[in-house]
């Protein structure tokens, strides 16, 4: 550890719900360890768990209540119809991590991301609770609403998964600002592999969509392949989609467009090298793009994070959007690609170089329980 002799004992929440969560907290949990710290995990779902253990962490699975909202907001009734006969089964869950973090250390400090079974625990320990999220800003600014959007659920989510936090860093990929000095900015946590990659521009468009519910990527898929098809033949293009996917998509594809099953390193080896990006508008996504410094072509889910993104992502000139791929507003992206890419470039240089790890790490080591532990044999 530099500069640092007492290792703390932290346990990081990791919201299951998609991989974006995972690959940011695995980043913290890997370089928390690295300075000698001992790290466990808790998210949701066993391919998450198993993601964390092959990475070498104690991790458990812990319950994640359903909360959909309707309209702008979630209520009470559509949550009890929806978590009734998951209660039992989760708090059984719940009471058992309990016992596994008593018969295996109580930590020093609990950190969520978006999950809420270390809050609870935090609060149940009497331990310091710290987020790492990007939503919390959604909770602690006054943000307008976008479309028929308002972030008015996501606020919800956030004030019932955690309650109250000792401290919170909200990730952003753009500047912003607030007067509670709870709250700490930060640039996206990024891995070294994506922020170390050597960067080329090709004739070459990567593109990424997902499913959310019954919205699925088949339309955007099938679209996105017609327009490089006909208008676009001195490019090639790549799709990716989830394996549970391609069957259906396969019938998109020729001898220059891909349609590929999602993997993670072969998608950023792609992006490295791609002139544009097509996909969703997931947070994760975008803040990789950008470190590579790739513009961004996006296609939001129906959820008020992805269309915040996507709106800030526009008005910034980073990229653009619509509302579903159409031949004029991708024919309009491409042929803005270098200028668009200019301003991400110029933008990263200036906004997301920083690396917010030292700042999180910094931030634990000062807590009081920090100068209460001794060295290990094992930390020496």
């Amino acid at each position: 550890m530099s500069g640092y002799t007492r290792p703390l004992s932290v346990v990081i929440g990791v919201n299951g719900i998609g991989m974006g969560h995972s690959v940011r907290q695995s980043v913290i949990a890997q370089y928390l360890r690295d300075r000698g710290h001992h790290v466990r995990i808790i998210t949701n779902g066993s391919a998450r768990v198993e993601y964390f253990r092959d990475l070498g962490f104690p991790a458990w699975d812990g319950w994640m209540p359903t909360l959909l909202a309707r309209g702008d907001r979630i209520h009470a009734s559509d949550a009890v119809r929806a978590n009734v006969w998951q209660i039992p089964a989760g708090v059984t869950k719940h009471l058992r991590l309990r016992r596994i973090i008593r018969d295996t250390g109580i930590p020093d400090v609990f950190i969520t991301d978006y999950e809420p079974n270390t809050p609870r625990l935090a609060y149940h320990f009497g331990k310091p609770l710290v987020s790492v999220d990007q939503q919390s800003k959604y909770r602690h600014l006054d943000l307008p609403t976008v479309g028929r959007y308002a972030r008015t659920a996501d606020e919800q989510r956030l004030r019932y998964f955690a309650p109250h936090v000792d401290r919170s860093f909200i990730c952003s990929f753009v500047p912003l600002e607030a007067d509670d000095r709870k709250l700490e900015f930060i640039a996206p946590v990024i891995p070294d592999a994506v922020r170390s990659a050597p960067v080329t521009t090709e004739s070459l468009a990567t593109a990424y969509f997902s499913r959310y519910f019954d919205h699925g990527p088949g339309e955007s898929v099938r679209a996105l392949a017609e327009v490089f098809r006909q208008y676009v033949p001195d490019r090639a293009l790549r799709i990716y989609a989830q394996a549970a996917e391609i069957g259906n998509l396969r019938q998109y594809a020729d001898d220059k467009i891909d349609i590929c099953t999602f993997d993670r390193d072969a998608f950023i080896a792609d992006m490295t090298r791609s002139e544009a990006i097509f996909s969703n508008a997931g947070f994760n996504l975008i803040s990789e793009a950008f470190v590579l410094g790739k513009p961004v072509h996006l296609i939001p889910l129906p959820t008020y994070d992805q269309h915040w993104c996507a709106k800030v992502v526009h008005e910034a000139e980073l990229g653009t959007t619509a509302p579903r791929i159409t031949c004029g507003a991708v024919l309009d992206f491409l042929s803005r690609s270098k200028e668009l890419r200019d301003n991400v470039v110029h933008h990263r240089d200036r906004h997301l170089q920083a690396d917010p790890r030292e700042r999180i790490a910094s931030y634990l080591e000062s807590l009081p329980a920090a100068s209460q532990r001794t060295l290990t044999p094992s930390a020496r």
